[in-house]
C-alpha cells in the first residue's frame, strides 16, 4: 500500500508540475538540481555503503560514519551557498542562483541521515523506509503544486526537492532509534575508507553516466531544450524507479547476507537479473510505442518536443536493465576496484556519446546515449563477472531472457496502434489506453506460457512487497 502511494503521488506530481510550468521553467530548475545532485554524492563519500557491506558494526562504527558525514555536510552547505553565483554563471541564467542557494541549505540536514539511512538497510527494514518516502514524497510534491500554483514556476521544482529531503531526514530519525555518540575513532574511519573510497570515487563517475547530458544541454543549448529532455529523461526512468527500484533496494542487503557462499550467491543474482529486466524491460518498450499519445495527453501539448527523446531514451534504458544489478553484486561481496572500472568505462563510453549527440541537438544527445548503453553491456558483465567468479555467457543469458517477451509483446502493441489510428474519430486518450492495456495482457500471456518460472517470482514480489517480508533468495 505505501508503494502504491508513492507510485502515485510521484507520477501525479510529475504530471502536475509538467502542466504548470513551461519547459523553460523545467529547464532552469534543472540547471541548479543537477549540480545539487553532484553535491548530495559528497555528503556521504560511500561511508554508508560500507556500514551495510561490513558483517559486523559496532558503535565505533556508527557514530565515527555519523560524526564525519554532519562534518561534511555543514561545509557543503557553506561552499554551496558560496559558489552559487558561479553556478549561475556557468548555465547563464541568473536565476539559478537563487535556487542553488536554497537547496545547498539542504546539504547539512541531508547529511545527518546517513548512518540512519544505512542502518534500516543493513536491517532489510525496507518497509520502514517505504513508509518514510512516501511521506516524504506526498509532503514535498504538495507543497511543490502550491508554489506553482502561486505562480513561482521553477521554485515549485526546488521546492518539492527541498521538502522532500528534509521531510526524509526527520522520518529516519524518527523511524530509527540509533542515536549517535561523543564516540570518534580514527582507526574504524581508516577502515570503512579503504572499501567506501573507491565506491565513493565509483559514485561521482556514475553521476557523471547519468547528469554529464543534462549539463552539457543546459550549457549549450539552453533551458527549454533542458526541460524538454528532463521531462522525457524523467519520464523515461519511471518504469526503472517506480517497478525496479523498490526491488533493487531489497536484494543489495541480502546479497550481502550470503557473500560469502559463492554457489548460493550467483543463483540469487541470477535470479534477480532475470526478474529485474522482466519486470523492467516491458515497461521500457511500453513508453516507445505509445510515447506519441503518452506525453501529450498527461503532459500537455506543449511538451512535443520530449516525445522524440523519450522514445529513443527508453531503447537506452532498455538496454540498462540488462545491467541494473552489477553494482549491487560486487559491493555485496566488497569489490569495490570492480565497482571503480565498471564506471569509469560507462563513463568513457556514455560521455563521448553526449558530446558526440550534441550537435544533433536533444535528439542527438538521446540516441547517442542509448546506443552507448548497448555498447556498455557486454564489458559491463565481463568486469562484473570475472570480479566475483561467476559465469559470463550464463549471466548473458539471464539478463537477455526475458527481452523476446518484451519485445514481441511491444510488437504486437505497436501493431495495435498502427490499426487504432485509421479509427481517426478515436480519442488520443482512449488509444492510449487501449495500447497499453493490451501490452499489459499480451506480455502476461506470452510470461505466463513461455516462463512460468519467472511469473511465479513476480508474483511472489509483488505478495511480499505487499505483506511486508523480504524477498526469499534460493538456498
Amino acid at each position: 500500500m505505501t508503494r502504491a502511494v508513492s507510485i502515485v503521488t510521484r507520477g501525479l506530481v510529475i504530471v502536475l508540475l509538467a502542466r504548470l510550468l513551461t519547459p523553460a521553467d523545467y529547464g532552469v530548475a534543472g540547471m541548479a538540481l543537477v549540480v545539487t545532485s553532484f553535491v548530495m554524492i559528497l555528503t556521504d563519500p560511500a561511508l554508508g555503503a560500507a556500514l551495510i557491506q561490513r558483517p559486523t558494526i559496532d558503535e565505533r562504527d556508527r557514530s565515527t560514519v555519523f560524526w564525519i558525514a554532519a562534518g561534511i555536510g555543514a561545509m557543503l552547505t557553506i561552499l554551496g551557498v558560496g559558489a552559487s553565483g558561479l553556478v549561475a554563471d556557468f548555465f547563464g541564467e541568473d536565476q539559478v542562483q537563487n535556487l542553488f542557494t536554497a537547496t545547498s541549505l539542504c546539504f547539512f540536514p541531508i547529511s545527518l541521515s546517513v548512518v540512519h539511512r544505512a542502518l534500516l538497510a543493513r536491517k532489510l527494514a525496507y518497509r520502514s523506509l517505504e513508509i518514510r518516502d512516501m511521506i516524504a514524497i506526498v509532503t514535498g510534491g504538495a507543497i511543490a503544486v502550491v508554489v506553482a500554483l502561486a505562480g513561482f514556476g521553477p521554485w515549485a521544482v526546488v521546492a518539492n526537492f527541498i521538502a522532500y529531503s528534509l521531510t526524509s531526514t526527520v522520518l529516519v530519525w524518527l523511524l530509527m532509534d540509533w542515536r549517535p555518540r561523543a564516540v570518534f575513532s580514527t582507526d574504524r574511519a581508516h577502515r570503512l575508507s579503504g572499501f567506501s573510497m573507491r565506491i565513493f570515487a565509483a559514485t561521482i563517475l556514475s553521476w557523471g553516466t547519468q547528469n554529464l547530458d543534462k549539463v552539457l544541454v543546459g550549457r549549450f543549448l539552453g533551458a527549454p531544450a533542458l526541460g524538454a529532455y528532463s521531462l522525457a529523461y524523467s519520464a523515461m526512468f519511471l518504469p526503472m524507479t517506480l517497478l525496479g527500484q523498490p526491488f533493487h533496494q531489497v536484494v543489495g542487503p541480502a546479497f550481502s547476507r550470503i557473500q560469502g557462499d559463492t554457489a548460493r550467491l550467483e543463483r540469487a543474482w541470477l535470479r534477480s537479473k532475470r526478474l529485474s529486466v522482466a519486470i523492467v524491460a516491458p515497461g521500457m518498450l511500453a513508453l516507445v510505442v505509445v510515447a506519441p499519445d503518452f506525453v501529450p495527453v498527461v503532459f500537455g501539448e506543449k511538451w512535443d518536443d520530449a516525445v522524440a527523446p523519450l522514445q529513443v531514451l527508453c531503447l537506452g534504458g532498455l538496454a540498462s536493465s540488462l545491467t541494473n544489478l552489477h553494482w549491487s553484486v560486487l559491493q555485496a561481496r566488497g569489490e569495490a576496484a570492480a565497482v571503480l572500472r565498471l564506471t569509469i568505462v560507462s563513463l568513457v563510453l556514455t560521455l563521448s556519446a553526449f558530446v558526440a549527440g550534441l550537435h544533433w541537438g536533444i535528439v542527438g544527445v538521446a540516441a547517442f546515449y542509448a546506443a552507448a548503453r548497448w555498447v556498455y553491456v557486454v564489458p559491463s558483465t565481463l568486469i562484473t563477472t570475472r570480479a566475483v567468479s561467476f559465469d559470463f555467457w550464463r549471466t548473458l543469458r539471464a539478463g537477455a531472457g526475458m527481452l523476446p517477451a518484451a519485445i514481441g509483446a511491444a510488437a504486437v502493441a505497436a501493431a495495435e496502434r498502427q490499426l487504432l489510428l485509421l479509427e481517426t474519430a478515436l480519442p488520443q486518450q482512449a488509444r492510449l489506453a487501449l495500447v497499453s492495456v493490451g501490452m499489459v495482457l499480451v506480455y502476461g500471456a506470452i510470461v505466463l506460457l513461455f516462463a512460468p518460472a519467472v511469473a511465479r517470482d513476480i508474483k511472489q514480489v509483488i505478495h511480499r512487497r505487499a505483506g511486508g517480508s523480504s524477498l526469499r533468495q534460493p538456498t
